[in-house]
Protein backbone atom coordinates (compact mmCIF):
# COMPACT_ATOMS: atom_id res chain seq x y z
CA UNK A 1 0.00 0.00 0.00
CA UNK A 2 1.57 3.27 -1.15
CA UNK A 3 -0.36 6.54 -1.04
CA UNK A 4 0.46 8.74 -4.02
CA UNK A 5 -2.24 11.42 -3.63
CA UNK A 6 -3.16 13.95 -1.01
CA UNK A 7 -5.86 12.33 1.08
CA UNK A 8 -9.02 14.43 0.87
CA UNK A 9 -12.25 13.09 2.37
CA UNK A 10 -13.69 11.85 -0.93
CA UNK A 11 -10.47 9.94 -1.61
CA UNK A 12 -10.52 8.39 1.86
CA UNK A 13 -14.15 7.36 1.43
CA UNK A 14 -13.43 5.80 -1.96
CA UNK A 15 -10.47 3.84 -0.61
CA UNK A 16 -12.35 2.50 2.40
CA UNK A 17 -15.46 1.52 0.44
CA UNK A 18 -13.70 0.08 -2.61
CA UNK A 19 -11.19 -1.89 -0.57
CA UNK A 20 -13.92 -3.42 1.57
CA UNK A 21 -16.15 -4.22 -1.41
CA UNK A 22 -13.72 -6.67 -3.02
CA UNK A 23 -12.76 -8.21 0.33
CA UNK A 24 -16.40 -8.80 1.28
CA UNK A 25 -17.13 -10.25 -2.15
CA UNK A 26 -14.29 -12.76 -1.86
CA UNK A 27 -15.63 -13.96 1.48
CA UNK A 28 -19.18 -14.21 0.13
CA UNK A 29 -18.09 -16.04 -3.02
CA UNK A 30 -16.22 -18.68 -1.05
CA UNK A 31 -19.15 -19.19 1.31
CA UNK A 32 -21.49 -19.65 -1.67
CA UNK A 33 -19.21 -22.39 -2.96
CA UNK A 34 -19.09 -24.01 0.49
CA UNK A 35 -22.88 -23.97 0.76
CA UNK A 36 -23.11 -26.05 -2.41
CA UNK A 37 -20.31 -28.40 -1.41
CA UNK A 38 -19.70 -28.30 2.34
CA UNK A 39 -16.23 -29.76 2.75
CA UNK A 40 -13.79 -29.29 5.61
CA UNK A 41 -11.17 -27.93 3.22
CA UNK A 42 -13.50 -25.18 2.02
CA UNK A 43 -14.63 -24.31 5.52
CA UNK A 44 -11.03 -24.07 6.72
CA UNK A 45 -10.27 -21.89 3.72
CA UNK A 46 -13.07 -19.50 4.69
CA UNK A 47 -11.56 -19.11 8.16
CA UNK A 48 -8.17 -18.26 6.66
CA UNK A 49 -9.66 -15.81 4.17
CA UNK A 50 -11.88 -14.18 6.79
CA UNK A 51 -8.90 -13.62 9.06
CA UNK A 52 -6.76 -12.27 6.21
CA UNK A 53 -9.37 -9.64 5.33
CA UNK A 54 -10.02 -8.86 9.01
CA UNK A 55 -6.36 -8.02 9.56
CA UNK A 56 -5.74 -6.48 6.14
CA UNK A 57 -8.70 -4.15 6.19
CA UNK A 58 -8.27 -2.92 9.76
CA UNK A 59 -4.62 -2.16 9.02
CA UNK A 60 -5.31 -0.36 5.74
CA UNK A 61 -8.23 1.60 7.15
CA UNK A 62 -6.21 2.78 10.14
CA UNK A 63 -3.26 3.89 8.00
CA UNK A 64 -5.56 5.64 5.53
CA UNK A 65 -7.17 7.56 8.39
CA UNK A 66 -3.80 8.67 9.75
CA UNK A 67 -2.80 9.72 6.25
CA UNK A 68 -5.99 11.79 5.99
CA UNK A 69 -5.30 13.62 9.26
CA UNK A 70 -1.68 14.32 8.30
CA UNK A 71 -2.54 15.53 4.80
CA UNK A 72 -4.98 18.05 6.24
CA UNK A 73 -1.95 19.78 7.83
CA UNK A 74 -3.25 20.43 11.31
CA UNK A 75 -1.07 21.74 14.10
CA UNK A 76 -0.09 19.17 16.70
CA UNK A 77 -1.65 21.39 19.37
CA UNK A 78 -5.03 21.23 17.62
CA UNK A 79 -5.19 17.43 17.54
CA UNK A 80 -6.28 14.96 20.19
CA UNK A 81 -3.69 13.56 22.61
CA UNK A 82 -3.07 10.36 20.68
CA UNK A 83 -1.48 12.33 17.84
CA UNK A 84 0.89 14.08 20.23
CA UNK A 85 1.86 10.64 21.53
CA UNK A 86 2.49 9.52 17.93
CA UNK A 87 4.83 12.48 17.43
CA UNK A 88 6.72 11.67 20.61
CA UNK A 89 7.00 8.05 19.55
CA UNK A 90 8.56 9.14 16.29
CA UNK A 91 11.03 11.42 18.03
CA UNK A 92 12.11 8.71 20.46
CA UNK A 93 13.44 6.67 17.54
CA UNK A 94 16.08 9.28 16.86
CA UNK A 95 17.95 8.49 20.05
CA UNK A 96 18.50 4.95 18.77
CA UNK A 97 20.23 6.06 15.60
CA UNK A 98 23.60 6.47 17.29
CA UNK A 99 25.32 3.63 19.13
CA UNK A 100 28.40 5.72 19.97
CA UNK A 101 28.94 6.50 23.64
CA UNK A 102 31.23 9.39 22.66
CA UNK A 103 28.67 11.30 20.58
CA UNK A 104 25.45 12.48 22.22
CA UNK A 105 24.30 14.90 19.52
CA UNK A 106 21.23 12.78 18.74
CA UNK A 107 20.30 12.63 22.40
CA UNK A 108 20.66 16.41 22.73
CA UNK A 109 18.45 16.98 19.67
CA UNK A 110 15.86 14.59 21.06
CA UNK A 111 15.76 16.38 24.41
CA UNK A 112 15.27 19.69 22.62
CA UNK A 113 12.38 18.32 20.55
CA UNK A 114 10.77 16.65 23.57
CA UNK A 115 10.90 19.95 25.41
CA UNK A 116 9.31 21.68 22.46
CA UNK A 117 6.44 19.20 22.28
CA UNK A 118 6.09 19.06 26.04
CA UNK A 119 5.81 22.82 26.36
CA UNK A 120 3.35 25.33 24.99
CA UNK A 121 4.89 25.60 21.51
CA UNK A 122 2.93 22.93 19.70
CA UNK A 123 2.22 25.03 16.65
CA UNK A 124 4.06 22.81 14.20
CA UNK A 125 2.16 21.00 11.48
CA UNK A 126 1.93 17.27 12.23
CA UNK A 127 4.27 15.08 10.17
CA UNK A 128 4.04 11.29 10.17
CA UNK A 129 5.55 8.97 7.56
CA UNK A 130 2.84 6.39 6.87
CA UNK A 131 3.14 5.86 3.12
CA UNK A 132 4.83 2.48 3.34
CA UNK A 133 2.82 -0.66 3.96
CA UNK A 134 5.95 -2.29 5.36
CA UNK A 135 6.31 0.32 8.06
CA UNK A 136 4.99 -1.20 11.28
CA UNK A 137 6.13 1.56 13.61
CA UNK A 138 2.57 2.82 14.18
CA UNK A 139 0.01 0.28 12.99
CA UNK A 140 1.43 -3.15 13.75
CA UNK A 141 -0.92 -6.12 13.89
CA UNK A 142 1.98 -8.45 14.76
CA UNK A 143 0.46 -10.77 12.12
CA UNK A 144 -2.11 -11.69 14.75
CA UNK A 145 -4.93 -9.17 15.05
CA UNK A 146 -6.32 -10.29 18.38
CA UNK A 147 -8.58 -8.14 20.61
CA UNK A 148 -5.61 -6.72 22.51
CA UNK A 149 -3.95 -5.52 19.30
CA UNK A 150 -7.29 -4.23 18.01
CA UNK A 151 -7.75 -2.22 21.22
CA UNK A 152 -4.25 -0.79 20.87
CA UNK A 153 -4.97 0.34 17.31
CA UNK A 154 -8.01 2.20 18.62
CA UNK A 155 -5.81 4.02 21.13
CA UNK A 156 -3.24 4.91 18.48
CA UNK A 157 -5.71 6.47 16.06
CA UNK A 158 -7.88 8.00 18.79
CA UNK A 159 -11.05 5.93 18.63
CA UNK A 160 -13.01 4.53 21.54
CA UNK A 161 -12.93 0.74 22.03
CA UNK A 162 -16.54 -0.38 22.35
CA UNK A 163 -18.15 -2.47 25.06
CA UNK A 164 -19.64 -4.61 22.29
CA UNK A 165 -16.12 -5.43 21.10
CA UNK A 166 -15.27 -6.56 24.61
CA UNK A 167 -18.37 -8.75 24.68
CA UNK A 168 -17.12 -10.64 21.59
CA UNK A 169 -13.44 -10.89 22.48
CA UNK A 170 -13.62 -14.53 23.60
CA UNK A 171 -15.55 -15.48 20.48
CA UNK A 172 -12.91 -13.89 18.25
CA UNK A 173 -10.04 -15.38 20.25
CA UNK A 174 -11.46 -18.88 20.54
CA UNK A 175 -13.01 -19.31 17.12
CA UNK A 176 -11.42 -17.06 14.51
CA UNK A 177 -7.88 -16.65 15.84
CA UNK A 178 -7.34 -20.04 17.47
CA UNK A 179 -8.65 -21.89 14.43
CA UNK A 180 -6.78 -19.70 11.97
CA UNK A 181 -3.56 -20.38 13.88
CA UNK A 182 -4.34 -24.08 14.04
CA UNK A 183 -4.92 -24.25 10.28
CA UNK A 184 -1.85 -22.13 9.60
CA UNK A 185 0.31 -24.52 11.62
CA UNK A 186 -0.99 -27.51 9.67
CA UNK A 187 -3.05 -29.02 12.45
CA UNK A 188 -5.74 -31.49 11.46
CA UNK A 189 -8.02 -30.66 14.39
CA UNK A 190 -9.60 -27.29 15.16
CA UNK A 191 -10.75 -25.79 18.42
CA UNK A 192 -14.41 -26.67 18.55
CA UNK A 193 -16.80 -25.58 21.26
CA UNK A 194 -20.44 -25.75 22.25
CA UNK A 195 -21.22 -22.64 20.19
CA UNK A 196 -18.92 -23.44 17.26
CA UNK A 197 -18.36 -26.37 14.96
CA UNK A 198 -16.73 -26.78 11.58
CA UNK A 199 -19.95 -26.46 9.63
CA UNK A 200 -21.40 -23.79 7.40
CA UNK A 201 -23.76 -22.16 9.91
CA UNK A 202 -21.00 -21.61 12.46
CA UNK A 203 -18.76 -20.19 9.75
CA UNK A 204 -21.49 -17.84 8.55
CA UNK A 205 -22.13 -16.60 12.08
CA UNK A 206 -18.42 -15.92 12.50
CA UNK A 207 -18.41 -14.08 9.18
CA UNK A 208 -21.37 -11.90 10.17
CA UNK A 209 -19.83 -10.95 13.52
CA UNK A 210 -16.49 -10.01 11.98
CA UNK A 211 -18.17 -8.07 9.15
CA UNK A 212 -20.30 -6.15 11.67
CA UNK A 213 -17.19 -5.12 13.58
CA UNK A 214 -15.29 -4.17 10.45
CA UNK A 215 -18.10 -2.06 9.02
CA UNK A 216 -18.74 -0.37 12.35
CA UNK A 217 -15.03 0.47 12.56
CA UNK A 218 -15.02 1.79 8.99
CA UNK A 219 -18.12 3.93 9.50
CA UNK A 220 -16.68 5.42 12.67
CA UNK A 221 -13.45 6.39 10.91
CA UNK A 222 -15.41 8.00 8.08
CA UNK A 223 -17.50 10.01 10.55
CA UNK A 224 -14.41 11.06 12.53
CA UNK A 225 -12.88 12.24 9.27
CA UNK A 226 -15.98 14.00 7.94
CA UNK A 227 -16.69 15.80 11.22
CA UNK A 228 -13.02 16.33 12.20
CA UNK A 229 -13.45 14.57 15.52
CA UNK A 230 -9.66 14.21 15.67
CA UNK A 231 -9.49 17.89 16.69
CA UNK A 232 -9.43 18.71 20.40
CA UNK A 233 -12.09 21.34 19.84
CA UNK A 234 -14.53 18.74 18.48
CA UNK A 235 -13.83 15.93 20.95
CA UNK A 236 -16.81 16.78 23.15
CA UNK A 237 -19.11 16.40 20.15
CA UNK A 238 -18.41 12.67 19.81
CA UNK A 239 -20.48 11.48 22.79
CA UNK A 240 -23.82 11.07 21.02
CA UNK A 241 -22.20 9.59 17.92
CA UNK A 242 -20.24 6.99 19.89
CA UNK A 243 -23.38 5.98 21.77
CA UNK A 244 -25.17 5.61 18.44
CA UNK A 245 -22.41 3.39 17.04
CA UNK A 246 -22.37 1.29 20.22
CA UNK A 247 -26.13 0.75 20.03
CA UNK A 248 -25.94 0.00 16.32
CA UNK A 249 -23.35 -2.72 16.91
CA UNK A 250 -25.32 -4.16 19.83
CA UNK A 251 -28.43 -4.40 17.66
CA UNK A 252 -26.43 -6.07 14.90
CA UNK A 253 -25.03 -8.67 17.28
CA UNK A 254 -28.47 -9.42 18.73
CA UNK A 255 -29.86 -9.92 15.24
CA UNK A 256 -27.00 -12.29 14.39
CA UNK A 257 -27.50 -14.30 17.60
CA UNK A 258 -31.20 -14.61 16.84
CA UNK A 259 -30.58 -15.61 13.23
CA UNK A 260 -28.22 -18.44 14.13
CA UNK A 261 -29.90 -19.56 17.33
CA UNK A 262 -30.35 -23.31 17.34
Amino acid sequence: MIFLEIMVYSKLEDILIEDWTWRKKEISDLILIAEKEESKVLLKSIILLLYAHWEGYIKKTSKSYLKYVVDNKHKVSDLTENFRAICLKGLSKEVLKSSSTLNISNEMKLISKFNELGGLKLNKIIQIDIDSDRDKSLIDTHDNLNPSVFRNIHEIIGLSYKKQYEAREKFIENHLLANRNSIGHGSKDLLLAEDFDLEIMSIKKMRDIIISIIENFRDEILEYSRESYFLQSNLSKTTDFLELMENKLEASFKEIDTRYKV
